[in-house]
């Protein structure tokens, strides 16, 4: 898979200044042939973008790393692969850091599996107590997961009415060829053909509607996506 410029980006900072702390960001690139891909990104301190993070083994990981690693392994994820698959992107001088993190979040994840009792809820849970700002980063994550899937199912059924009213068209433009064909008297022709023009103009007037409702929730699509990256 070809570098993103971005990434290419960071990871000539690495040269620059020494590694602190890990992001791992799913890709959400619409072009992307890997919809399950994701970035690993590294970044020297300080925390910019004030993302809630989370201390493991003495590094402080964002939280969409730290859920990324866990979702990982508890997809069965060998630790030595998931080390593997993370340094693939951040390079060999980060194995340490990589193999740190990994190992910790392994551990309490089988710490968990031992001592917790069976839970109906998909998402594993932390032995510890975390600060309110994880909490709320979680929250907001929630929500606008709930958003982006608000505006996936607009988009799909202004699509859907979209291609409903184009077939119409289509339909009325060949009855329109074939009252050519029809044996019927002068008025009657231009009476239905008069009929079949006001059709095709309430046709394509909501075609225009329906095409600038598409354009609305594509765009609330890209931008939604682009707050869970």
């Amino acid at each position: 898979m070809e570098a993103h410029p971005d990434h290419t980006a960071l990871l000539h900072i690495l040269a620059i200044y020494q590694v602190h702390w890990l992001y791992i960001l799913r890709n959400i690139i619409p072009m992307s042939g890997e919809p399950g891909a994701f970035w690993i990104v590294t970044a020297p301190m300080p925390n910019f973008d004030e993302i809630a993070t989370i201390n493991i083994s003495g590094h402080e990981v964002p939280l969409p790393a730290y859920w990324k690693i866990v979702d990982l392994v508890a997809q069965g994820k060998r630790e030595e692969d998931i080390v593997k698959l993370v340094t693939q992107h951040t390079g060999a001088r980060t194995l340490k850091v990589v193999t740190d993190v990994v190992k910790s979040v392994v551990e309490n994840q089988r710490h968990i599996d031992t001592t917790s009792t069976p839970s109906s809820s998909s998402r594993l849970s932390l032995p510890f107590a975390r600060p309110k700002r994880v909490s709320a980063y979680r929250a907001a994550r929630i929500a606008a997961r709930r958003d982006l899937e608000a505006a996936e199912q607009k988009f799909k059924s202004a699509k859907d009415q979209e291609k409903k009213l184009l077939n119409n068209a289509i339909a009325l433009t060949r009855e329109r060829e074939r009252l050519e064909k029809k044996n019927m008297t002068t008025d009657e022709r231009r009476q239905t053909l008069s009929a079949i023009e006001d059709e095709m103009k309430v046709v394509l007037r909501r075609h225009k509607e329906v095409e600038a409702q598409v354009e609305y929730a594509k765009t609330l699509t890209v931008i939604h996506r682009a707050s869970l990256a």
